[in-house]
Protein backbone atom coordinates (compact mmCIF):
# COMPACT_ATOMS: atom_id res chain seq x y z
CA UNK A 1 0.00 0.00 0.00
CA UNK A 2 1.24 3.41 -1.28
CA UNK A 3 1.21 6.63 1.54
CA UNK A 4 -1.38 8.27 -0.86
CA UNK A 5 -3.64 4.85 0.38
CA UNK A 6 -2.60 5.13 4.09
CA UNK A 7 -3.79 9.30 3.86
CA UNK A 8 -7.37 8.01 3.14
CA UNK A 9 -7.23 6.47 6.58
CA UNK A 10 -6.78 9.72 8.68
CA UNK A 11 -4.48 11.67 7.06
CA UNK A 12 -6.93 13.65 5.28
CA UNK A 13 -8.80 15.22 7.89
CA UNK A 14 -5.18 15.74 9.80
CA UNK A 15 -4.25 17.77 6.93
CA UNK A 16 -7.95 19.82 6.64
CA UNK A 17 -7.98 20.35 10.86
CA UNK A 18 -4.65 21.59 10.54
CA UNK A 19 -5.28 24.02 7.98
CA UNK A 20 -8.76 25.06 9.47
CA UNK A 21 -6.86 26.28 12.69
CA UNK A 22 -4.11 28.31 10.77
CA UNK A 23 -7.29 30.14 9.10
CA UNK A 24 -9.40 30.76 12.25
CA UNK A 25 -6.20 31.86 13.78
CA UNK A 26 -5.37 34.29 10.93
CA UNK A 27 -9.00 35.57 10.82
CA UNK A 28 -9.61 36.04 14.71
CA UNK A 29 -6.18 38.16 13.92
CA UNK A 30 -7.24 39.88 10.95
CA UNK A 31 -11.02 40.73 12.78
CA UNK A 32 -9.25 42.08 16.09
CA UNK A 33 -7.29 44.26 13.59
CA UNK A 34 -10.21 45.75 11.87
CA UNK A 35 -12.16 46.68 14.71
CA UNK A 36 -9.00 48.09 16.21
CA UNK A 37 -8.90 50.29 13.15
CA UNK A 38 -12.45 51.99 14.00
CA UNK A 39 -13.78 52.67 10.56
CA UNK A 40 -16.51 54.75 10.25
CA UNK A 41 -19.61 53.20 9.57
CA UNK A 42 -20.55 55.58 6.66
CA UNK A 43 -17.01 54.91 4.36
CA UNK A 44 -17.06 51.69 1.94
CA UNK A 45 -13.87 51.22 -0.41
CA UNK A 46 -14.46 50.16 -3.89
CA UNK A 47 -10.90 49.86 -5.15
CA UNK A 48 -11.10 45.70 -4.78
CA UNK A 49 -13.77 43.41 -5.82
CA UNK A 50 -13.91 41.68 -2.68
CA UNK A 51 -14.51 44.45 -0.87
CA UNK A 52 -18.18 45.37 -2.66
CA UNK A 53 -20.83 44.90 -0.88
CA UNK A 54 -23.35 45.24 -3.52
CA UNK A 55 -26.71 42.66 -2.69
CA UNK A 56 -25.30 41.96 1.10
CA UNK A 57 -26.93 42.08 4.25
CA UNK A 58 -25.52 44.16 7.29
CA UNK A 59 -25.06 43.31 11.11
CA UNK A 60 -22.52 46.18 12.87
CA UNK A 61 -19.57 46.36 10.65
CA UNK A 62 -19.91 42.57 9.50
CA UNK A 63 -21.60 42.07 6.14
CA UNK A 64 -23.05 38.41 4.65
CA UNK A 65 -24.72 37.02 2.37
CA UNK A 66 -25.74 33.39 2.11
CA UNK A 67 -26.92 32.00 -0.86
CA UNK A 68 -28.04 27.94 -2.50
CA UNK A 69 -26.75 26.85 -5.36
CA UNK A 70 -28.55 23.82 -7.60
CA UNK A 71 -25.93 22.59 -9.95
CA UNK A 72 -25.99 19.55 -12.71
CA UNK A 73 -29.60 18.60 -11.72
CA UNK A 74 -30.49 16.19 -14.10
CA UNK A 75 -29.97 12.75 -16.48
CA UNK A 76 -26.27 11.80 -16.69
CA UNK A 77 -26.15 8.85 -19.62
CA UNK A 78 -22.23 7.62 -18.96
CA UNK A 79 -21.83 8.49 -14.84
CA UNK A 80 -18.77 6.53 -14.94
CA UNK A 81 -17.51 7.98 -18.51
CA UNK A 82 -17.02 3.76 -19.51
CA UNK A 83 -16.69 2.92 -23.07
CA UNK A 84 -17.95 -0.86 -23.00
CA UNK A 85 -20.55 -0.29 -20.28
CA UNK A 86 -22.15 3.19 -19.47
CA UNK A 87 -24.54 3.32 -17.17
CA UNK A 88 -26.89 6.34 -16.79
CA UNK A 89 -28.60 8.28 -13.13
CA UNK A 90 -29.89 11.21 -11.96
CA UNK A 91 -28.53 13.07 -10.36
CA UNK A 92 -28.17 16.78 -8.64
CA UNK A 93 -25.69 18.83 -6.84
CA UNK A 94 -26.84 21.07 -3.87
CA UNK A 95 -24.65 23.96 -2.43
CA UNK A 96 -25.34 26.26 -0.24
CA UNK A 97 -22.78 29.28 0.53
CA UNK A 98 -22.04 32.11 2.68
CA UNK A 99 -19.81 35.44 2.23
CA UNK A 100 -18.85 37.21 5.03
CA UNK A 101 -16.96 41.02 4.75
CA UNK A 102 -15.46 42.29 7.76
CA UNK A 103 -14.87 46.19 6.34
CA UNK A 104 -12.11 48.52 7.71
CA UNK A 105 -13.31 51.42 6.42
CA UNK A 106 -10.81 52.97 3.75
CA UNK A 107 -7.93 50.59 4.87
CA UNK A 108 -9.65 47.32 3.46
CA UNK A 109 -11.12 44.67 5.05
CA UNK A 110 -11.36 40.48 5.45
CA UNK A 111 -13.74 38.49 3.43
CA UNK A 112 -14.09 34.59 4.12
CA UNK A 113 -16.46 32.69 1.87
CA UNK A 114 -17.92 28.79 2.45
CA UNK A 115 -19.27 26.58 0.04
CA UNK A 116 -20.78 22.92 1.22
CA UNK A 117 -21.77 21.39 -1.98
CA UNK A 118 -23.05 17.38 -1.41
CA UNK A 119 -23.23 15.39 -4.97
CA UNK A 120 -26.21 12.80 -4.79
CA UNK A 121 -26.71 10.08 -7.38
CA UNK A 122 -30.63 7.96 -7.59
CA UNK A 123 -29.46 4.26 -8.14
CA UNK A 124 -25.72 4.66 -7.65
CA UNK A 125 -25.86 6.17 -3.82
CA UNK A 126 -21.48 4.76 -3.87
CA UNK A 127 -21.07 7.51 -5.57
CA UNK A 128 -22.49 10.28 -3.16
CA UNK A 129 -20.06 12.64 -2.13
CA UNK A 130 -19.19 16.13 -0.56
CA UNK A 131 -17.58 18.81 -2.13
CA UNK A 132 -15.64 21.71 0.32
CA UNK A 133 -14.10 25.30 -1.04
CA UNK A 134 -13.17 27.81 1.43
CA UNK A 135 -11.56 31.04 0.74
CA UNK A 136 -10.22 33.65 3.10
CA UNK A 137 -8.52 36.99 1.50
CA UNK A 138 -7.34 40.40 3.68
CA UNK A 139 -6.61 43.33 1.66
CA UNK A 140 -4.94 46.61 2.96
CA UNK A 141 -5.30 49.68 1.26
CA UNK A 142 -2.51 52.33 1.25
CA UNK A 143 -3.28 54.88 -0.90
CA UNK A 144 -1.98 54.21 -4.12
CA UNK A 145 -1.40 50.34 -3.14
CA UNK A 146 -3.27 47.27 -2.42
CA UNK A 147 -1.61 44.47 -0.59
CA UNK A 148 -3.77 41.31 -0.19
CA UNK A 149 -2.94 37.64 1.28
CA UNK A 150 -5.46 34.77 0.29
CA UNK A 151 -5.53 31.57 1.34
CA UNK A 152 -7.90 28.93 -0.26
CA UNK A 153 -8.39 25.20 0.32
CA UNK A 154 -10.80 23.07 -1.68
CA UNK A 155 -11.52 19.25 -1.21
CA UNK A 156 -13.41 17.84 -4.58
CA UNK A 157 -13.87 14.59 -6.12
CA UNK A 158 -14.11 14.67 -9.90
CA UNK A 159 -11.96 13.92 -12.77
CA UNK A 160 -8.93 16.00 -12.96
CA UNK A 161 -8.83 16.69 -16.41
CA UNK A 162 -10.15 15.57 -19.99
CA UNK A 163 -7.34 12.56 -19.66
CA UNK A 164 -8.88 11.03 -16.81
CA UNK A 165 -12.02 8.82 -16.74
CA UNK A 166 -12.05 7.85 -12.61
CA UNK A 167 -12.96 10.27 -10.37
CA UNK A 168 -10.00 11.39 -7.64
CA UNK A 169 -10.69 13.47 -4.52
CA UNK A 170 -8.23 16.62 -4.86
CA UNK A 171 -7.02 18.49 -2.48
CA UNK A 172 -5.66 22.11 -2.92
CA UNK A 173 -4.32 24.24 -0.78
CA UNK A 174 -2.77 27.83 -2.21
CA UNK A 175 -1.60 30.84 -0.48
CA UNK A 176 -0.96 34.01 -2.25
CA UNK A 177 0.99 37.13 -1.68
CA UNK A 178 -0.03 40.00 -3.94
CA UNK A 179 0.72 43.54 -4.56
CA UNK A 180 -1.19 46.21 -6.79
CA UNK A 181 -1.53 50.05 -7.82
CA UNK A 182 -4.81 51.39 -7.50
CA UNK A 183 -3.29 54.65 -9.56
CA UNK A 184 -6.22 56.51 -12.10
CA UNK A 185 -3.49 56.75 -14.82
CA UNK A 186 -2.70 55.24 -17.98
CA UNK A 187 0.33 52.69 -16.24
CA UNK A 188 -0.54 49.83 -13.36
CA UNK A 189 1.56 47.20 -12.00
CA UNK A 190 0.59 43.56 -9.96
CA UNK A 191 3.10 41.32 -8.83
CA UNK A 192 1.87 37.81 -6.65
CA UNK A 193 3.32 34.91 -5.61
CA UNK A 194 2.03 32.07 -5.03
CA UNK A 195 2.56 28.18 -2.92
CA UNK A 196 0.04 25.72 -4.05
CA UNK A 197 0.03 22.21 -2.64
CA UNK A 198 -1.79 19.67 -4.59
CA UNK A 199 -3.13 16.01 -3.71
CA UNK A 200 -4.97 12.92 -5.42
CA UNK A 201 -5.65 10.80 -3.11
CA UNK A 202 -6.64 7.19 -4.15
CA UNK A 203 -8.95 3.82 -3.32
CA UNK A 204 -7.06 1.50 -5.86
CA UNK A 205 -4.24 0.43 -7.78
CA UNK A 206 -5.58 2.52 -11.05
CA UNK A 207 -6.12 5.77 -8.86
CA UNK A 208 -2.96 4.90 -7.01
CA UNK A 209 -1.32 5.36 -10.07
CA UNK A 210 -3.00 8.70 -11.34
CA UNK A 211 -2.16 10.04 -7.82
CA UNK A 212 1.53 9.19 -8.07
CA UNK A 213 2.20 10.93 -10.89
CA UNK A 214 -0.10 13.84 -10.03
CA UNK A 215 0.81 15.03 -6.37
CA UNK A 216 2.55 18.13 -6.23
CA UNK A 217 3.79 21.36 -4.86
CA UNK A 218 3.74 24.23 -7.48
CA UNK A 219 5.26 27.76 -6.52
CA UNK A 220 4.95 30.88 -8.90
CA UNK A 221 5.93 34.29 -8.97
CA UNK A 222 4.45 36.76 -11.29
CA UNK A 223 4.61 40.60 -13.18
CA UNK A 224 2.09 41.94 -15.01
CA UNK A 225 1.79 45.06 -16.73
CA UNK A 226 -0.69 47.03 -17.69
CA UNK A 227 -0.96 50.44 -20.00
CA UNK A 228 -4.24 51.78 -20.94
CA UNK A 229 -4.03 53.12 -24.96
CA UNK A 230 -7.43 53.66 -25.33
CA UNK A 231 -10.74 54.57 -22.94
CA UNK A 232 -11.63 51.21 -23.11
CA UNK A 233 -8.61 49.26 -24.38
CA UNK A 234 -5.30 48.32 -22.29
CA UNK A 235 -2.64 46.18 -23.27
CA UNK A 236 -0.98 43.75 -20.71
CA UNK A 237 2.22 41.57 -20.46
CA UNK A 238 2.33 39.15 -17.50
CA UNK A 239 6.08 37.52 -16.96
CA UNK A 240 5.39 34.25 -14.75
CA UNK A 241 8.13 31.80 -13.13
CA UNK A 242 7.20 28.60 -11.43
CA UNK A 243 8.59 25.63 -9.91
CA UNK A 244 6.92 22.43 -10.01
CA UNK A 245 8.13 19.72 -7.36
CA UNK A 246 6.72 15.72 -7.64
CA UNK A 247 6.19 14.00 -4.74
CA UNK A 248 7.75 10.65 -6.06
CA UNK A 249 11.33 11.73 -7.16
CA UNK A 250 11.55 8.15 -8.58
CA UNK A 251 9.29 9.54 -11.86
CA UNK A 252 11.99 12.64 -12.58
CA UNK A 253 8.85 14.93 -13.19
CA UNK A 254 10.16 18.23 -11.84
CA UNK A 255 10.52 20.84 -13.94
CA UNK A 256 10.79 24.58 -14.06
CA UNK A 257 8.90 27.10 -16.08
CA UNK A 258 9.10 30.67 -17.31
CA UNK A 259 6.94 32.76 -19.57
CA UNK A 260 5.67 35.85 -21.50
CA UNK A 261 2.66 36.50 -22.33
CA UNK A 262 1.63 39.70 -24.26
CA UNK A 263 -2.57 40.76 -24.08
CA UNK A 264 -5.41 42.96 -24.41
CA UNK A 265 -7.82 43.42 -21.52
CA UNK A 266 -11.31 45.17 -22.64
CA UNK A 267 -13.60 47.07 -20.53
CA UNK A 268 -17.06 45.68 -19.63
CA UNK A 269 -18.55 49.18 -21.35
CA UNK A 270 -16.23 48.64 -24.59
CA UNK A 271 -18.18 47.01 -27.59
CA UNK A 272 -16.16 43.91 -27.24
CA UNK A 273 -15.71 42.57 -23.69
CA UNK A 274 -13.28 40.36 -22.10
CA UNK A 275 -9.13 39.59 -22.21
CA UNK A 276 -6.78 37.91 -24.64
CA UNK A 277 -3.37 36.49 -23.91
CA UNK A 278 -0.87 34.65 -26.41
CA UNK A 279 2.50 34.22 -26.05
CA UNK A 280 5.61 31.86 -25.48
CA UNK A 281 6.47 29.20 -22.59
CA UNK A 282 9.36 27.81 -21.82
CA UNK A 283 9.57 24.22 -19.51
CA UNK A 284 12.60 22.54 -18.90
CA UNK A 285 12.32 19.45 -16.97
CA UNK A 286 14.47 18.79 -14.29
CA UNK A 287 15.67 15.40 -14.09
CA UNK A 288 14.69 13.66 -17.92
CA UNK A 289 16.67 15.26 -21.09
CA UNK A 290 14.33 16.21 -23.48
CA UNK A 291 11.57 16.31 -21.77
CA UNK A 292 10.56 19.78 -21.97
CA UNK A 293 8.75 22.30 -24.10
CA UNK A 294 9.13 25.39 -26.07
CA UNK A 295 6.17 27.24 -27.59
CA UNK A 296 3.04 29.45 -27.82
CA UNK A 297 0.81 29.20 -25.21
CA UNK A 298 -2.43 31.73 -24.15
CA UNK A 299 -5.97 32.16 -23.39
CA UNK A 300 -8.87 34.43 -24.26
CA UNK A 301 -12.84 35.06 -23.80
CA UNK A 302 -14.28 37.68 -25.43
CA UNK A 303 -18.16 38.79 -26.59
CA UNK A 304 -19.27 41.47 -28.41
CA UNK A 305 -23.09 42.30 -29.21
CA UNK A 306 -24.63 41.45 -32.61
CA UNK A 307 -27.71 43.68 -32.82
CA UNK A 308 -29.88 45.01 -30.18
CA UNK A 309 -31.25 41.10 -28.89
CA UNK A 310 -27.87 39.19 -30.12
CA UNK A 311 -24.41 38.18 -28.24
CA UNK A 312 -21.55 36.38 -30.07
CA UNK A 313 -18.71 34.84 -27.63
CA UNK A 314 -15.53 32.49 -28.76
CA UNK A 315 -13.21 30.99 -25.96
CA UNK A 316 -9.65 29.74 -26.27
CA UNK A 317 -7.18 27.80 -24.29
CA UNK A 318 -3.63 26.38 -24.96
CA UNK A 319 -1.57 25.11 -22.18
CA UNK A 320 0.72 22.46 -20.93
CA UNK A 321 -0.91 19.82 -18.44
CA UNK A 322 0.35 17.58 -16.60
CA UNK A 323 -0.03 14.11 -18.07
CA UNK A 324 -0.35 10.64 -16.37
CA UNK A 325 0.77 8.81 -19.04
CA UNK A 326 3.93 6.71 -18.58
CA UNK A 327 5.95 8.41 -21.41
CA UNK A 328 4.63 12.12 -21.09
CA UNK A 329 5.76 14.63 -18.35
CA UNK A 330 2.31 16.88 -19.83
CA UNK A 331 0.37 17.10 -23.01
CA UNK A 332 -0.46 20.33 -24.87
CA UNK A 333 -4.33 20.95 -24.59
CA UNK A 334 -6.13 23.27 -26.77
CA UNK A 335 -9.40 24.54 -27.33
CA UNK A 336 -11.76 26.83 -28.24
CA UNK A 337 -15.49 27.69 -28.26
CA UNK A 338 -18.03 29.54 -30.08
CA UNK A 339 -20.93 30.06 -28.93
CA UNK A 340 -24.21 32.50 -29.85
CA UNK A 341 -26.89 33.79 -27.25
CA UNK A 342 -30.47 35.40 -28.30
CA UNK A 343 -32.41 37.51 -25.73
CA UNK A 344 -35.68 37.52 -26.15
CA UNK A 345 -36.54 39.77 -23.03
CA UNK A 346 -33.89 41.60 -20.32
CA UNK A 347 -34.52 38.32 -18.12
CA UNK A 348 -35.00 35.19 -20.95
CA UNK A 349 -32.39 34.12 -23.39
CA UNK A 350 -31.05 30.83 -25.50
CA UNK A 351 -27.48 29.86 -26.37
CA UNK A 352 -25.96 27.30 -28.35
CA UNK A 353 -22.50 26.14 -28.12
CA UNK A 354 -19.82 24.78 -29.63
CA UNK A 355 -16.65 23.55 -28.92
CA UNK A 356 -13.56 21.64 -29.75
CA UNK A 357 -10.66 20.64 -28.58
CA UNK A 358 -7.06 18.67 -28.65
CA UNK A 359 -4.53 17.00 -25.84
CA UNK A 360 -1.30 16.23 -28.17
CA UNK A 361 1.11 14.38 -26.07
CA UNK A 362 4.88 14.93 -27.52
CA UNK A 363 5.79 11.19 -26.70
CA UNK A 364 4.62 8.17 -28.14
CA UNK A 365 2.75 6.09 -25.85
CA UNK A 366 4.44 3.39 -24.29
CA UNK A 367 2.11 1.14 -22.83
CA UNK A 368 2.47 -2.25 -24.15
CA UNK A 369 -0.73 -3.40 -23.38
CA UNK A 370 -2.34 -0.90 -26.13
CA UNK A 371 -2.56 -2.11 -30.02
CA UNK A 372 -0.89 1.07 -30.71
CA UNK A 373 1.83 1.44 -28.60
CA UNK A 374 5.09 3.48 -30.25
CA UNK A 375 3.09 5.72 -31.53
CA UNK A 376 1.85 9.22 -31.38
CA UNK A 377 -1.50 9.66 -29.62
CA UNK A 378 -3.80 12.64 -29.93
CA UNK A 379 -7.25 13.00 -28.04
CA UNK A 380 -9.50 14.99 -29.80
CA UNK A 381 -13.09 16.63 -27.97
CA UNK A 382 -16.38 17.94 -29.18
CA UNK A 383 -18.36 19.22 -27.31
CA UNK A 384 -22.35 20.61 -27.90
CA UNK A 385 -24.36 22.48 -25.72
CA UNK A 386 -27.69 24.23 -25.59
CA UNK A 387 -28.71 26.70 -22.83
CA UNK A 388 -31.79 28.33 -21.63
CA UNK A 389 -31.42 31.41 -19.01
CA UNK A 390 -34.56 32.52 -17.13
CA UNK A 391 -34.00 35.13 -14.26
CA UNK A 392 -36.85 34.87 -12.62
CA UNK A 393 -36.26 37.74 -9.98
CA UNK A 394 -33.03 39.76 -8.87
CA UNK A 395 -32.43 36.56 -6.05
CA UNK A 396 -33.53 33.97 -8.44
CA UNK A 397 -31.94 32.46 -11.73
CA UNK A 398 -32.70 29.30 -13.27
CA UNK A 399 -30.79 27.60 -15.67
CA UNK A 400 -31.70 24.92 -18.58
CA UNK A 401 -29.10 22.91 -20.72
CA UNK A 402 -28.27 19.78 -22.59
CA UNK A 403 -24.96 18.49 -23.32
CA UNK A 404 -23.03 16.15 -25.27
CA UNK A 405 -19.35 15.21 -24.96
CA UNK A 406 -17.28 13.26 -26.76
CA UNK A 407 -13.51 12.37 -26.39
CA UNK A 408 -12.50 10.28 -29.93
CA UNK A 409 -8.33 9.20 -29.54
CA UNK A 410 -6.13 7.57 -31.51
CA UNK A 411 -5.88 4.76 -28.85
CA UNK A 412 -9.29 3.44 -29.63
CA UNK A 413 -9.94 2.41 -26.07
CA UNK A 414 -10.10 6.02 -24.91
CA UNK A 415 -12.88 6.96 -26.90
CA UNK A 416 -15.76 8.36 -24.89
CA UNK A 417 -18.79 9.66 -25.14
CA UNK A 418 -21.54 11.61 -22.78
CA UNK A 419 -24.73 13.33 -22.87
CA UNK A 420 -26.05 14.97 -20.29
CA UNK A 421 -29.67 16.41 -19.74
CA UNK A 422 -30.26 18.99 -16.49
CA UNK A 423 -30.97 22.03 -14.98
CA UNK A 424 -29.22 24.59 -12.31
CA UNK A 425 -30.74 27.32 -10.21
CA UNK A 426 -29.55 30.22 -8.33
CA UNK A 427 -30.78 31.60 -5.43
CA UNK A 428 -29.94 34.78 -2.65
CA UNK A 429 -31.21 34.83 0.35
Amino acid sequence: MNHLSKARGGGTSRRGAGFMRHVRRGLLLASLACLLLRPAAAIEPISDPDLATTGMSRVGPLYFRPYILIRDAGYDDNIRFDAKRAQGDTTVTAVPGLRGLLLAGTRGGVTVSQELGFVAFQRNSELNHWNDSTRARGVLLLGRAALSLEERYDSILERPNTEVDQRLRRLGNAVTGDVRTLSSGRLGLRAFVRTERIDYLSSDSITGQIARRLNRQEETLAVIGEARVLPKTSLTLESTLGRVNFDDRNLDRDSRTRSLLPGLRFDPAASIQGELRIGLTQLDAVQRSGGGYSGAVGDGHLSTRLGHFGRAKVGFSRALVFSTEPGNLFFIGTSWSTAYEQFFSPRASVEALYGHGLNRYPAPDVRPSQPSAGTGRDDRTLTYQGTFRYRMNPRVTLTLYAQRFIRNSTLDSLDRDRDFYGFGSAYDF
